[in-house]
Order: structure tokens, then sequence, then C-alpha cells
């Protein structure tokens, strides 16, 4: 899912300051009157700078589309990682539980926090964007893609869609990974489980 963003930023300023360039050289020969006040004067300098213009408005289109782009999917990088430190955290409790010298109490204490944890990754399940659209919500997805039931389970309501934009002429970049990919689709032994059920399935184990 990664893109280079900071090379294709780099080359897609370039050409939108050189086309600026050309717009303001052009903008100040109309405005001195030293070669066009009126597009019948010179059309061909007149279509010149109507194309120079809209390529410049279509350069900064795809210049804030490839901000956006940058700006999720480091989001997401970020609170994926974030999930992992926690999984990595959880393990190590799992590793603690082994232990045969802990008492009830300790396994309790293990429990809890393991539980605690838990409430950790599905908000980080949940994150939202600026726009208050979870971030695995999938395409055009809800604010809240996983829910908590009653019973401890956690359920995916968001979709597999994926979102795109178009960061230059030729070239779209997919801006997020749905949450069924992302933590409802890990391959273990038993076959594809969620992280939640894994969890879900610790925390059992350690409390009895």
């Amino acid at each position: 899912m990664q893109v280079s963003t900071k090379l294709l930023n780099q080359q897609q300023v370039a050409q939108f300051g050189k086309l600026n360039a050309n717009i303001a050289d052009i903008q100040e020969r109309v405005s001195t009157g030293k070669s066009i006040l009126r597009a019948s004067d010179d059309p061909v300098a007149a279509a010149n700078l109507s194309v120079a213009k809209e390529q410049s408005l279509l350069l900064s289109q795809f210049q804030r589309n490839a901000d956006a782009a940058e700006t999720r999917l480091l989001m997401t990088d970020q609170t994926l990682q974030e999930s992992v430190n926690v999984l990595v955290r959880f393990s190590e409790l799992t590793t603690m539980a082994r232990n045969g010298a802990l008492n009830a109490e300790g396994h309790l204490a293990i429990a809890t926090e393991m539980k605690q944890l838990k409430e950790v990754v599905l908000g980080l399940a949940n994150t939202t964007d600026a726009n208050g659209v979870g971030i695995f919500s999938g395409y055009n997805g809800s604010s809240r893609p996983f829910e908590l039931a009653v019973d401890g389970s956690v359920a995916y309501s968001g979709n597999r869609g994926q979102n795109n934009l178009q960061i230059s002429e030729n070239m779209t970049v997919a801006t997020n990974i749905d949450g069924g990919s992302a933590f409802m689709r890990v391959d273990t032994g038993d076959g594809r489980q969620s992280i939640f059920d894994i969890i879900n399935s610790t925390i059992n184990t350690v409390e009895s």
C-alpha cells in the first residue's frame, strides 16, 4: 500500500512551479500591455494562457489529493503499528499466564489487563479521520466500523471496499485498508479468525 509519496510530491511540485512561472510571465505581459490585451490580439498566446491555467488547477488538485492520501496512509500505518504494540504486550501477558507459580489472583490480574488491552485495540480499530469517518470502514464507510456485542464478541459493520484518489493523470492510489482485512482475517492453525476472537479465547483460558 506504500507509495513513494515524497518523490511523487517533489515531482508534482516541480511541475506546478514551472507552470506557475509560465503563467506569471504571460500574466505580466498581459498586465503591462507588452504583448496581448485581448484574446483577439494574440489568439495563440491567449489559448496558451487558458491551457496553462487549466493545467495549474489540475496539478493543484493532484497535489491536494497526494497530500490527503499521504495523510490518511500515515494515519493508517501509525494506527496499525500502535495495534501491533498492544498485541505484543498481550502476547507477553499470555506467556506470563503460563507460569505455573501464579495463583488465582495473579491470573485475575493478567486477565484484567488483557481486557483493558482489548478495549484499546477496539478503539484503535475504530479510529476516525478528520471527517469523522473510520479509517478501517472500507469504501464510504461508517464512523464506527467495529461494534462490541453484549457477549463480548466484536463484529465488523464496515465493507471491503477501498477509497482511491487520483494523484496524477495516469495514477491513482488506494487510501485505506478495510477493517475486515486488517482485523478479522488472521490465519491460525484453526483457520482464519478475528483478532478479537483470539483475544477473547485467550482471556477465557486465563480466567479459567
